[in-house]
C-alpha cells in the first residue's frame, strides 16, 4: 500500500491490522518517522514510491499501469470524442501483467495504477482496482484518492464502508496464492519479442485481443514457444522468424492450427486457399491440415489485427462467453494438473449485473462461485457435452467461478 501523504498521525496504522497489507511504501520525511518505527514494530516492511521493493521473495516487477474501468467519453462543444481504441472502451491491466509473467517469469507483478485527479471513491470502483490486478496474478499496489484517505483520517463511515471492502478484496487473493501459478488457458497464441520496434503494436495488440473477448497465451519468441492447445498463433513483428522457429510454426499449421501474419513473414507454403476464404486485408493459404493468414500491408492498425483475428480463429472456440454481464473482462486460468481451473470475470460498471450468464469451455464436473464477501451460494449450473454454464443472481463487480 501507498500511505498517503496527509498520514503523518502514526494510529492510522490501526486501519492496516489484520489486512493482507504486509508492505508500505512511504514519502521520504521526518513526519513520517514515528509512522515508520510502529510500522517495523508491527512487522510491516518498509519501502519508498518510486523506489525497487527491497527484502520482497520473490523479486517484484513495478508495473505502471492505468486505472481499470469503464473510462467517461469526453464532451467538446455537445460532441462525443471517441475511438476504436479510446473511450469509452475498458481500460484493464490484466495484459500488462500476462506480459510481464512472460518477460520475468520468476518476479511478481505490483502494479502502479492510482486514481485519477478529483476521483469519487467507491467501494465498486476499488474492488475493481484491487481484482483487476489479482484475478491476473498481480497485486494492485492500493493507493487511496485524498478524499477517501481524509475521510479515513477522520474515521468518517462511509470511508470506513469503502476501505473494509477493500482490505477484504487484498485479502481475498492474499488467501488463494495458488490461483496466481495458473496458466492461462488460450485460444491464440501472440509470438512477439515485445521489444524495440515491435513493442508498440505488440503491446497494443495484447490490450485490445483482451478487450475483443480472446484468451490468448503470450509467447516470447527467444523461447520455443508452447504452442499446445491453441488453434491459433499471432506472429506480427517487423522481422522474419528464425529458421527453428518458422519450422516450428508451420509444423503446428501443418498438423491443424492456423497461423496469422504480417507480411514480413516472408513467402508462405502451401496452396491457395478458396476465393471465400480471402478477406479484404489477409490473403489465405491452406498448409496440409491447417491455414495461413498473411495479411496484405504491413501491420499497423492493432485494433484491426484484434479484431479479425477472433473472426478468422472464429468465435466457436470462444473460451468464456457471458450474456448481460455489460461491460466485462474475463481471465480462464488452469492448475498445473489441469484437473482445477477459474474463472475471474469483472463487471467494469458503477455495479455488478442482476443476474448474468458465465457459459466456460471444458469439461467440468462441478463449479463454486466466489467474491470477496464470501461464497455465492444460489448458482445454477448446466452441463453440455464441451462446457459448462453457470448462471449467476446479482453479485458486485466481482466474481470468480472455481472449477473441477
Amino acid at each position: 500500500m501507498r500511505w498517503p501523504a496527509a498520514w503523518t498521525d502514526s494510529s492510522a496504522l490501526d486501519l492496516i491490522k489484520g489486512s493482507a497489507i504486509d508492505y508500505l511504501l512511504i514519502e521520504k520525511g521526518d513526519q513520517f518517522e514515528p509512522v515508520r518505527t510502529q510500522a517495523r514494530q508491527a512487522g510491516l516492511r518498509i519501502g519508498v514510491p518510486g523506489e525497487a521493493p527491497s527484502g520482497v521473495t520473490p523479486v517484484v516487477t513495478i508495473v505502471k499501469g492505468q486505472w481499470p474501468g469503464v473510462r467517461a467519453a469526453r464532451f467538446d462543444a455537445g460532441r462525443v470524442t471517441a475511438g476504436p481504441t479510446g473511450d469509452p472502451w475498458v481500460d484493464s491491466n490484466g495484459w500488462q501483467i500476462q506480459l510481464s509473467a512472460a518477460l520475468h517469469p520468476r518476479a511478481a507483478a505490483w502494479v502502479n495504477a492510482p486514481p485519477p485527479e478529483n476521483f469519487r471513491a467507491s467501494s465498486g470502483a476499488y474492488l475493481i482496482a484491487v481484482a483487476d490486478s489479482g484475478a491476473y496474478g498481480g497485486r494492485w499496489v492500493i493507493s487511496l484518492d485524498s478524499q477517501l484517505a481524509s475521510g479515513l483520517a477522520a474515521r468518517r463511515p462511509d470511508a470506513l464502508d469503502i476501505w473494509k471492502k477493500t482490505a477484504a478484496a487484498a485479502g481475498f487473493f492474499a488467501q488463494r496464492k495458488a490461483w496466481a501459478g495458473y496458466s492461462p488457458a488460450a485460444v491464440v497464441g501472440v509470438i512477439s519479442d515485445f521489444a524495440g520496434d515491435n513493442e508498440a503494436f505488440s503491446h497494443e495488440l495484447l490490450n485490445l485481443l483482451a478487450r475483443a473477448g480472446q484468451h490468448y497465451r503470450i509467447l516470447p519468441k527467444d523461447n520455443a514457444p508452447d504452442l499446445e492447445g491453441l488453434r491459433a498463433v499471432i506472429y506480427a513483428d517487423a522481422q522474419q522468424p528464425d529458421a527453428n522457429l518458422r519450422k516450428q510454426i508451420l509444423g503446428f499449421v501443418e498438423a491443424g492450427g492456423a497461423l496469422i501474419a504480417s507480411p514480413s513473414w516472408g513467402a508462405a507454403p502451401g496452396a491457395a486457399a478458396k476465393p471465400d476464404d480471402e478477406g479484404p486485408l489477409f490473403v489465405a493459404r491452406s498448409l496440409g491440415k491447417g491455414k495461413i493468414a498473411l495479411a496484405k500491408t504491413p501491420a499497423r492498425d492493432p485494433y484491426q489485427w484484434a479484431n479479425d483475428s477472433v473472426v478468422l480463429v472464429s468465435h466457436r472456440y470462444d473460451m468464456v462467453r457471458i450474456w448481460n454481464g455489460g461491460a466485462t473482462g474475463s481471465y480462464y486460468a488452469l492448475s498445473p494438473d489441469r484437473k482445477k481451473g477459474v474463472v475471474h470475470v469483472l463487471f467494469y460498471a458503477n455495479r455488478g449485473p442482476d443476474a448474468a450468464s458465465v457459459r466456460i469451455a471444458g469439461r467440468w464436473k462441478a463449479a463454486k462461485a466466489w467474491t470477496p464477501d464470501g461464497p455465492v451460494e444460489t448458482i445454477e449450473t448446466e452441463y453440455h457435452q464441451d462446457a459448462i454454464e453457470v448462471h449467476l443472481p446479482q453479485v458486485p463487480q466481482y466474481v470468480a467461478l472455481e472449477l473441477e
